[in-house]
């Protein structure tokens, strides 16, 4: 009997240790399968599947961008042409997401720059995240094309950043850096593009040291790629002041029926857009101006140099940094103060042929210019003389001094300073 019960007090401790060991391999399973299902968690990886297209030409239906972007061999699970609110108007702009992160960074390897339906589109990850209740959006992190991959935007050391023009349209960022590396160590190279992507024959040169820099602008009138380029310092710097800490943008040359969500839309392709204000007048219309803030200093530098001259709505825009930070308190103050005397110069004797973009671009090599206008008959006809606004009245002052009788397409300019501005 005794040995009986043993037999049987053995058999159930061994079942119990094999009850046992297999609840903890259970267990172990359980916590195995939720680490895996928290590594695969559809937020973390849908984003990146995703792609924001630019520069759509109004004609393109959803079905022609799907078609477009699954032209490389790319699997799109969905594709979107963003549309205005009433009209139903394309905005310019759409939405792609494919089957996997690998569709979507060769997408942009290879359809960034091509044709769809006569316009060249550009093509980025899509850096908003969609919002979740009330949470803000988070910003994902991109490099710009034009821009050295090895750096961070140019933080604008003093007197470490220059300004390089008249460049041709074939340099890229690494030539541009390389090129000036004989005047010393360069962190930062940038070729600043349109928002299609093509160069604006200009760009943005950081040293390490500011007695590089200076060093760097005996290089001007030297030939890279086979033009004379010119080298100044770069006065243009995002400003750091304010509670935006350099986050917000002014953008003027709206349409009047550009509404915010217009203006959020477009201004998103720099980055995550917090804030989009349109700036109005005491009875509610639009003064044709706005405010637009993100969430990094970054992405507002980044919307300057992109999408300064892009089109909404029918209209070139211009943008630049914000000097009030949102245009608060009271309204957006005009430039035309005490301040500004000085600014404007009147220019005479314009080809016929000068457009208002040739003007600024052949004085920007003088300064900051914050606005241009080559006058008109109201028929239309040019009066071959225009407008040219500085910044600075220092700039100005050069300007004058330095461009007065220089030609621009054919005929040598006349300048003075605008005593009416």
């Amino acid at each position: 009997m005794a040995e009986s019960t043993e037999k049987v007090d053995t058999i159930v401790a061994e079942s119990e240790e094999k009850a046992i060991e297999k609840t903890e391999e259970e267990t172990e399973e359980v916590v195995d399968g939720e680490v895996e299902e928290e590594e695969e968690t559809p937020e973390k990886s849908a984003k990146a599947n995703c792609c924001y297209v630019g520069n759509l030409s109004w004609g393109v239906t959803s079905e022609d961008l799907s078609a477009h972007m699954a032209s490389t061999g790319c699997s799109v699970v969905k594709a979107d042409v963003l549309r205005q609110n009433g009209n139903g108007r394309s905005k310019g702009c759409g939405l792609v997401e494919f089957a996997s992160e690998e569709d979507a960074s060769k997408a942009i390897l290879t359809l960034n720059d091509t044709d769809l339906m006569g316009r060249s589109i550009f093509v980025r990850e899509d850096r908003e995240e969609k919002k979740s209740g009330a949470g803000r959006t988070k910003a994902v992190g991109s490099t710009n094309k034009g821009a050295s991959p090895s750096a961070e935007a140019p933080t604008g050391g003093s007197g470490r950043r220059l300004y390089v023009g008249n460049l041709a349209y074939s340099v890229k960022w690494q030539t541009l850096k390389d090129f000036f590396r004989q005047a010393g160590n360069v962190v930062y190279a940038e070729v600043m593009t349109e928002a299609n992507g093509r160069s604006k024959g200009c760009g943005i040169v950081e040293f390490e040291t500011a007695e590089e820099a200076e060093e760097a602008k005996k290089l001007t009138d030297t030939e890279l790629n086979g033009r004379g380029i010119f080298v100044r310092e770069d006065r243009e710097t995002p400003k750091s002041h304010g509670g935006s800490s350099g986050t917000s943008v002014y953008i003027g040359n709206l349409s009047y029926e550009t509404s915010w969500q217009d203006l959020k839309d477009h201004m998103r392709a720099a980055g995550n857009v917090d804030k989009a204000d349109i700036i109005t007048g005491s009875d509610g219309r639009s003064r044709g101006c706005g405010v637009v803030i993100y969430q990094k200093p970054q992405e507002a530098a980044r919307a300057i140099r992109e999408l300064h001259n892009s089109t909404l709505n029918g209209r070139p825009i211009f943008v630049r940094e914000d000097r009030e930070q949102g245009g608060s308190g009271g309204g957006y103050r005009s430039n035309k103060s005490g301040k500004s005397k000085g600014c404007q110069l009147f220019v005479q004797n314009l080809s016929y042929d000068t457009t208002w973009r040739d003007l600024k671009d052949h004085f920007r090599q003088c300064g900051d210019v914050e606005h241009v206008d080559v006058l008109e008959y109201p028929d239309g006809r040019k009066k071959g003389c225009g407008t040219v606004r500085f910044y600075q009245a220092e700039d100005a002052k050069e300007a004058l001094e330095t461009l007065d009788g220089v030609e621009l397409m054919g005929r040598d300019l006349a300048i003075k300073i605008d005593h009416k501005a």
